[in-house]
């Protein structure tokens, strides 16, 4: 039987490029919490060798999205809001970032993140809100 974080990780690679430029690897998903990794890179660099800020939130958008996803009985949810405190600067990876849902509401679900070097030092907090979609969505 296929490990159903594997699975899932995979499904988002090939729809989500994103995802699949970050390398995010997913670490835990049970109900109401995510966590996953990804890796220092160069190319995640702004001078100096620190993370980039748009990875930083691009990461906590991806986490805080499959945390909501663990509760969402919908079809599907988007990011409605993201708000986020830069702490630290992050030069030590591999990173980890985890989600935990705060309130499923019936249209909203409200998440805070954190991130974290492979020390465990916080470099971000992040709380954010996803809005709920009863239908598919399709690009035009």
């Amino acid at each position: 039987m296929e490990d159903p974080i594997k699975a899932i990780e995979e499904i988002f690679k090939k729809a989500d490029q994103i995802f699949k430029f970050l390398d995010v690897k997913v670490i835990n998903l049970e109900k109401g919490r995510a966590v996953v990794e990804i890796p220092y890179k160069e190319e995640f660099t702004r001078r100096g060798g620190v993370l980039h800020g748009g990875i930083i939130m691009s990461a906590i958008d991806i986490t805080g999205g499959l945390a909501a996803l663990t509760v969402n009985d919908a079809m599907d949810q988007v990011t409605q809001e993201l708000k986020i405190n830069f702490l630290e600067p992050m030069y030590k990876g591999p990173f980890t970032i985890e989600g935990k849902v705060l309130r499923k509401g019936s249209t909203v679900i409200v998440v805070e993140i954190e991130f974290k070097d492979a020390d465990g030092k916080l470099g971000a907090k992040a709380i954010g809100s996803w809005y709920i979609l009863r239908t598919k969505v399709q690009a035009k």
